[in-house]
C-alpha cells in the first residue's frame, strides 16, 4: 500500500476572515480559510485548497492582474508569494507590522501595502517591473521598498489606485482621505480631504481618472470629491448617507460598471450606483455583521463573507439569486464518516448540524438541524442511502439521503446523553452508547423500536462497533465489552486494559480489534482468542506543543496527550491515528511501527503549536502573549478551566488545535480527519509517481511500441503495466479489438489483472471511450471473478473505487442526458416533420 498521501483539499471551512476576491475573469472566488486560501470554480462548481500555509491567519491577500501571483500576509505582516498556476512557493517577506490592505496596481508593476500610520510602496516580484528583474527570473531580494508615504495620524484601513496607476488615494481611522501620487512630481503636495466623522472604510477614484474620488466612513457618509484643473483645488461635490439601521463595516466598488456595495453590521448589504448613489438593491442575508464584500470584475456577482458564523455568499444582483451558498460548522468538527461509495463524506458539529460534503466538489449539499445539542457521531449505513447520528440531545437520528429528511428518531426511556453510534452489518440495527448512564442501547431502524438495553459499564461508553455478529464497546471503566445482541445473551466476554479507553476500532473483516487508551497506548487484540497480539506506544509520536498558559514544559505534557479516534484501511493492514495533536499517525498492524506521520497544521494562531515558548516573552506578569496591549487582540484571553470542545463565553479565546475523528476512504485513494481547522482530506496522487513492477532492462517504452507494432497486444499491456506508466498502459489497451479482448484478459495473470484493475478505476472517469471500458471490465470480472473472490481481502480497495468511478459516471452521464433529453426531442421532431414534408 502506497503513503504517499499529499494535502488535497479543506472542506467544513468556507471563509475565516480576510477580504474576497474574484479573479479577471470572474468566474473563480479565492477566500482565506485561516492559514490556507480555497478557490472556488463558480463555473465548474468545485473547489480546491492551495497547498501553502502562512505563518498565522490570513488577514489580507492581492491578486495579480493577470492571475499569476498571489500574495497572502497573515495578522502579523508575514507575507509569501506563491505562483497560482503552478501551486509553487517562491517568496516569504516580513513587513514587520500589521497590514490591514495590500494591493497590486493596475499595470502589475507596484504593491502597496499598509503600514500602521504609513502607506508603503514596493516593487512588483518577478514582474520586470519597479525595481525587479524580468519576468520570471531569479531575484536575490524579490521585495523592494521603492517609497514610504507619512502624514497619517492614525492607521491607515484602505486605499484604491487610480487606473492609471500614477495616484493612489488612501483612507485612515482619523476620518482623513489622502492622494499621493505614486512617482515624485514636482511642485506636487499629498493633498488631505477632510469631512468624515467616522474612520474611513473604502476609498476609490471614480470615473477612471484621478479627478473624482470617493469615500464611505463607518457612520453611512459618502462622499464625493472632485479636483478642478481651472482652480487646482479639491471640492466636496456630493454627499449622501447609508439610511440603514446598523453601522457600514466594508465596502467594495467597481468602476467600470458604477457600482457601490456596503456591508452592514447589521447582515445587510445595500447596492448602489455610482456616480449618483442611487439605491439599486438592499438584503439582509446573515443574522451578524458582513465582514468582507467584493464586485467581480464584471459587475454581476458579489461576494460577501461573515467572519462569525463561517457563511460565504455570491449573489448575482440582477437575478437577485445565490450561485453560491456555503456556511461550515459553527463551532468545532466532532465527528466524520464516509460513504460506502465514497462519493460522500458526513460531518457532525458541537453546533448540532449534520451536513454532508461531496467528495469530487468540496461543497456541501445538505445540512441536517434536527439536532438540538452537539452531534457526538454519525455514520452511514451499508447500502450509502442512510445516515446515522447521536447527539447529546438524547436522540439518534436517521436522515434519508434521497428525500434528504430525518424519518426517524429513536430515543430512550429516560433522558440520556449519546456519545456514540454504529449500524450492523445488514443496516437493520442501531446501537449507540451514552456518557451519563453508561449503558447501550439498540433499535431497529426500520421500525424504530428499542430492542434491548445492555447494562454493564462503569463509566462512559466510548466507542461501539459490530463484528463477527457481536458488538465490541470501548469505555471508561478500562474495559472492553463484546455483547451477543443477536442471541440475548448479554456480555460474552471482557478484556480489562490499563487505563481508561478512548476509542476502539475494528478492522473490516472483523478479526482484529483494536483500542487506544489514556496512556497514549494502542493495543491490538484478537477477536476468536480475546487475547493481545500487539501494543503501540504512541507517546512519543503524538509530540504535544506547549500552550500559552501552560506552568509545565511540552516534554511533560505527553502523559495528559492520547490517541482518540483509530481507523483502519479497507485491507486492513495500516491503522490511522489521531488525537490530542497536531499529528496524525499512519501504522503498520503486522509490525505495529509508525509509518508515516502528518501534520495537519502550522499555523501559529492555534495554541499549543510550538514545543518551546520564548523566554524573552516572559515577564513578572507572565506571558507577552496572554496580555491585552492592543485594543482588538483576539486570543490572548486564559480559557474557563477545563474547557477542551471550545469556550462559549463572549470572551475571545486561542483555539487548541486537536484531531477529533479520522475515517479512510473504502477505495484507499484517501483519508480524511475533523480538526480544529476543519474537514482535511489527504488523497494519493499517483500521476506524478513512477512506480514500475519488475522492471528489468527488457522494460522500457520501446518494448511496448515493438510489441504492439508486431500484433502481440498480450504482451505490450503486460510490459506497459510492469512499466506503470498510464500512458503507454492506455495505448496498449486501446489498441486491442473488443473481439479479441477475452482471449487477451484470459492470457494475463491475476497480478496484472488486479494491475489492470487499478488503471482502470481512475481511466474510467477521464476516458471519453465509455463503452469499450466498460466492456473491459465487465469481461475481466466475468473471467476472473471466482479468482478476485478469493483474494478479496487484497484487493477490496480496488474494487470499492471502481464501483466509485463507475457510480461517479453514471451520475455525470445522466446529468448531460438530462439537460440534453428535451433538446434532443426537438431536433428529433424537426427532423420527422422535415421528413413528412419531403413526403407529401
Amino acid at each position: 500500500m502506497k503513503f504517499s498521501y499529499e494535502f488535497s483539499n479543506l472542506c467544513g471551512t468556507v471563509y475565516k476572515d480576510g477580504n474576497l476576491i474574484f479573479t479577471s475573469d470572474s468566474t473563480k472566488l479565492l477566500s482565506p480559510v485561516g492559514s490556507r486560501i480555497t478557490v472556488f470554480d463558480l463555473k465548474s462548481s468545485k473547489t480546491i485548497t492551495l497547498p501553502f500555509e502562512t505563518r498565522k491567519d490570513i488577514k489580507c491577500f492581492t491578486v495579480s492582474p493577470d492571475n499569476t501571483m498571489l500574495l497572502c500576509v497573515d495578522v502579523e505582516g508575514r507575507a509569501i508569494l506563491i505562483n497560482i498556476h503552478r501551486k509553487v512557493l517562491l517568496a516569504h517577506h516580513n513587513f514587520k507590522k500589521a497590514v490591514a490592505d495590500i494591493k497590486y496596481s493596475p499595470c502589475g508593476m507596484y504593491i502597496a501595502v499598509t503600514h500602521d500610520k504609513h502607506l508603503q510602496l514596493w516593487s512588483c516580484p518577478f514582474s520586470g517591473g519597479g525595481g525587479g528583474g524580468g519576468g520570471g527570473v531569479k531575484e536575490f531580494a524579490p521585495f523592494v521598498l521603492l517609497r514610504t508615504y507619512p502624514g497619517q495620524y492614525d492607521e491607515v484601513t484602505c486605499f484604491s489606485w487610480s487606473s492609471c496607476s500614477e495616484y493612489i488615494a488612501c483612507g485612515s481611522r482619523d476620518m482623513t482621505v489622502k492622494v499621493l501620487t505614486r512617482s515624485p512630481v514636482e511642485g506636487w503636495k499629498p493633498v488631505t480631504l477632510t469631512g468624515h466623522k467616522k474612520p474611513i472604510v473604502g476609498v476609490w477614484f471614480g470615473d477612471g481618472s484621478a479627478d473624482t474620488v470617493i469615500s464611505v466612513s463607518r457612520d453611512g457618509g459618502m462622499f464625493q470629491w472632485t479636483h478642478s484643473s481651472a482652480t487646482s483645488r479639491w471640492s466636496l461635490t456630493d454627499k449622501k448617507f447609508v439610511n440603514q439601521p446598523g453601522n457600514v463595516h466594508v465596502s467594495s466598488a467597481s468602476l467600470q460598471n458604477k457600482l457601490l456595495v456596503v456591508g452592514l453590521t447589521n447582515g445587510q448589504f445595500t447596492l448602489y450606483d455610482l456616480p449618483e448613489c442611487d439605491l439599486i438593491q438592499t438584503l439582509s442575508v446573515s443574522q451578524k455583521d458582513i465582514s468582507t464584500v467584493t464586485i467581480s470584475p464584471s459587475g454581476e456577482l458579489l461576494a460577501l463573507g461573515c467572519r462569525s458564523l463561517g457563511q460565504l455568499l455570491v449573489w448575482e444582483w440582477q437575478s437577485e439569486s445565490y450561485i453560491l451558498k456555503q456556511q461550515g460548522h459553527s463551532y468545532s468538527m466532532s465527528s466524520v464518516s464516509y460513504s460506502p461509495d465514497s462519493l460522500a463524506i458526513a460531518t457532525g458539529g458541537d453546533d448540532g448540524k449534520v451536513k454532508v460534503w461531496s467528495t469530487e466538489t468540496g461543497f456541501c449539499y445538505v445540512t441536517f438541524n434536527e439536532h438540538t445539542s452537539s452531534v457526538t457521531d454519525v455514520t452511514f449505513r451499508s447500502n450509502g442511502n442512510v445516515l446515522v447520528s447521536a447527539s447529546l440531545d438524547g436522540t439518534v437520528r436517521a436522515f434519508d439521503l434521497f428525500r434528504y429528511r430525518n424519518f426517524r428518531t429513536m430515543t430512550s426511556p429516560t433522558p440520556v446523553q449519546f456519545s456514540c453510534v454504529c449500524c450492523d452489518a445488514s443496516g437493520d440495527v442501531v446501537a449507540a452508547g451514552t456518557t451519563d448512564t453508561f449503558q447501550i442501547y439498540t433499535w431497529n431502524l426500520q421500525t424504530g423500536k428499542l430492542l434491548e438495553m445492555l447494562s454493564g459499564h462503569e463509566g462512559p461508553v466510548t466507542a461501539v462497533h459490530f463484528t463477527q455478529g457481536l458488538l465490541v464497546s470501548s469505555s471508561w471503566d478500562k474495559t472492553i465489552r463484546f455483547w451477543d445482541t443477536f442471541e440475548c445473551k448479554g456480555t460474552t466476554d471482557t478484556l480489562q486494559l490499563s487505563s481508561d479507553c478512548t476509542t476502539v476500532a475494528v478492522r473490516p473483516d472483523g478479526l482484529q480489534v483494536s483500542v487506544a487508551t489514556l496512556n497514549s497506548d494502542i493495543t491490538f487484540y484478537d477477536v476468536r482468542l480475546a487475547t493481545p497480539v500487539g501494543t503501540i506506544e504512541g507517546r512519543h509520536d503524538l509530540w504535544p506543543g506547549r500552550s500559552k498558559h501552560d506552568l509545565i514544559s511540552a516534554k511533560s505534557q505527553k502523559r495528559n496527550h492520547c490517541f482518540t479516534a483509530l481507523c483502519y484501511s479497507a485491507d486492513g493492514s495500516v491503522l490511522l491515528a489521531g488525537g490530542r495533536s497536531k499529528f496524525i499517525c499512519i501504522y503498520n498492524v503486522a509490525q505495529t511501527v509508525l509509518l508515516k506521520r502528518f501534520e495537519v497544521s502550522r499555523n501559529l494562531s492555534y495554541d499549543a503549536m510550538l514545543e518551546f515558548l520564548r523566554s524573552d516573552n516572559m515577564t513578572d506578569q507572565g506571558a507577552l502573549d496572554l496580555m491585552d496591549t492592543e485594543e482588538h487582540c483576539p486570543g490572548t484571553e486564559v480559557p474557563l478551566p477545563g474547557v477542551t470542545k471550545g469556550d462559549f463565553s463572549s470572551r475571545r479565546t486561542a483555539p487548541t488545535i486537536n484531531v477529533y475523528d479520522v475515517q479512510f476512504c473504502p477505495t484507499g485513494q484517501s483519508w480524511c480527519a475533523a480538526t480544529t481547522e476543519g474537514l482535511l482530506i489527504y488523497s494519493l496522487d499517483d500521476s506524478a509517481v513512477f512506480d514500475p513492477i519488475d522492471l528489468d532492462v527488457t522494460v522500457t517504452p520501446q518494448a511496448v511500441d515493438e510489441a504492439l507494432k508486431k500484433g502481440e497486444h498480450t504482451k505490450a499491456i503486460i510490459i506497459a503495466l510492469r512499466l506503470n506508466s498510464e500512458t503507454h498502459v492506455i495505448k496498449a489497451v486501446e489498441s486491442v479489438q473488443l473481439e479479441e479482448m477475452q482471449l487477451i484478459v484470459t492470457s494475463l495473470p491475476l497480478h496484472h489483472i488486479i494491475s489492470l484493475l487499478n488503471f482502470l478505476v481512475n481511466q474510467i472517469e477521464a476516458t471519453q471511450h465509455i463503452q469499450f471500458y466498460v466492456t473491459l471490465i465487465k469481461i475481466i470480472l466475468t473471467v476472473h471473478g471466482s479468482a478476485l473472490k478469493k483474494s478479496s481481502q487484497s484487493v477490496v480497495t480496488t474494487l470499492n473505487g471502481l464501483v466509485s468511478s463507475l457510480i461517479s459516471k453514471t451520475k455525470t452521464l445522466n446529468k448531460v442526458y438530462d439537460e440534453n433529453l428535451y433538446f434532443l426531442q426537438v431536433i428529433k421532431m424537426r427532423n420527422q416533420l422535415a421528413t413528412d414534408a419531403n413526403i407529401c
